[in-house]
């Protein structure tokens, strides 16, 4: 029986290519990629768990032109437990120009629940008819 073998391919040696021992990096590199890593997770961690500057954004819940000068807007806030809330209530006429215009402040209370907002009523004073009522920003105090 004849034997036959095939020889590898000689494509690297005719085209002058050779071939390289794979690198790895150095327990020295090794351990510095572990200390970015640990210290960018931590760096994260801390940014998203922070305490919140501003309050949760508050929502109209409805509003009522009474007549040329009042309006009734009602507001759910988010109380908070150590924070006293304030809040800017506002009517605007059909030209989007503010005709009404109010601060409201929800008192801190140990026992709210953060997640479910407390409605308030808000009588709005207007120098014209509005056209609608909205609350704009609110912030800690």
């Amino acid at each position: 029986m004849t034997e036959v073998t095939v020889a590898p391919p000689l494509h690297d040696d005719r085209y002058g290519r050779t071939s390289r021992p794979k690198r790895e990096l150095s327990r020295r590199a090794k351990i510095i990629a572990v200390i970015v890593l640990a210290v960018v997770v931590a760096v994260i961690a801390v940014w998203a768990f922070r305490p919140q500057t501003n309050p949760t954004t508050p929502r109209t819940l409805d509003y009522s032109v009474v007549d040329d000068s009042s309006t009734r807007v009602s507001v759910g806030i988010f109380p908070d437990q150590k924070r006293d809330v304030h809040c800017i209530v506002q009517a605007t006429n059909e030209q989007e120009a503010i005709v009404g215009f109010t601060e409201v402040t929800v008192p801190a209370d140990p026992n709210a629940d953060p997640n479910s907002p407390k409605r308030i009523d808000v009588d709005l004073a207007t120098t014209q008819l509005a056209a609608s009522g909205h609350v704009d920003s609110c912030w800690f105090e």
